[in-house]
């Protein structure tokens, strides 16, 4: 019972900060593009974790483990999940992001039953009929709407919902083998290494880190969004997906997730509310919650 109330604790503190996380992204791409910001997001939690390892404060034991599994999953995320998120805040808002964001439970769902060969129930696939209603309703009636003006931005938070849902049935695989802390590193230095490879190729060389020195506010950003998001949230995230099944742990985890970004868009970055906020998120929570509560399939 104590484990579980933690596991819970871990998931909501998690959550919350995550959530916050497209703020950080939409204020750090003020004074960056997507690729810089990323660049120096993912060394900052590189540093972070080769000199907590380096010094044993957190232990990693890779020795004689197949790598190849956790790489890929790394490569999923932050390689090409991050490259998704990112650049879809920077095409859209920040609570456009969050919203999209709650639809990563339902990918998980519907990728899970592929993989699996079964057959999804009606009550499941209401559930997932119901969050697509919810994103169309609180997208589509928002001010300034454009569906041709912000295609792009859209597809890659499309993007980002299916790497986002394969990744997390990957890390739930991966914790038989796997600590959440050895999982987190090898994310954090496939992320480091891969993004500050990618902005060199870009002719970018480090300029992004002086940037962050130059421009205080956009400097604070990327370290919360480095020391944070991920840092502590992807080893709290690797944490919880290994203690229980992972659309439950995404569908506890995706609510407070999408409620943080949105009200924090809202209050903070003026993005559009109305109704139609209010009725999407309720749709979505709750299609979220029937796809995921319900009986989830048939075999075959």
């Amino acid at each position: 019972m104590r484990t579980k109330k933690i596991v819970y604790v871990a998931a909501v503190i998690e959550s919350i900060l995550f959530g916050l996380t497209f703020l950080g992204a939409k204020t750090a791409l003020t004074a960056m593009d997507a690729i810089e910001v990323l660049t120096c997001r993912w060394t900052i939690a590189m540093i972070l974790f080769v000199l907590l390892a380096s010094v044993r404060i957190i232990k990693v034991d890779l020795k004689g483990k197949a790598l190849w599994p956790a790489l890929l999953a790394a490569f999923i995320q932050p390689c090409i999940n991050t490259i998704c998120e990112t650049c879809g805040i920077d095409l859209t808002t920040t609570s456009e992001s969050a919203i999209l964001y709650a639809m990563i439970p339902i990918a998980v769902v519907l990728i899970s039953a592929i993989a699996l060969r079964q057959r999804i129930r009606p009550v499941v696939a209401g559930g997932i009929l119901l969050s697509f209603v919810g994103v169309v309703l609180s997208i589509a009636f928002g001010d300034g709407f454009s569906v041709g003006g912000k295609a792009a931005g859209y597809l890659l938070l499309l993007g980002m919902v299916v790497t986002g849902a394969v990744f997390t049935i990957l890390s739930g695989r991966l914790s038989d083998r796997f600590s959440p802390m050895e999982r987190t590193f090898i994310m954090a230095v496939m992320g480091g290494v891969w993004f500050n490879l990618l902005n060199l190729a870009r002719g970018k060389g480090f300029h992004c880190y002086a940037v962050c020195f130059q421009e205080p506010k956009a400097g604070v950003a990327v370290l919360f969004l480095g020391a944070v998001g991920s840092f502590a949230c992807y080893i709290l995230f690797n944490y919880v997906v290994s203690k229980m099944p992972a659309p439950q742990a995404s569908m506890l985890q995706v609510n407070l997730i999408t409620l943080t970004g949105v009200v924090t868009g809202i209050l903070l970055q003026g993005d559009s509310f109305g109704w139609y906020t209010v009725a999407g998120l309720i749709l979505i929570l709750a299609g979220v919650a029937l796809a995921n509560w319900g009986p989830k399939a048939d075999s075959r």
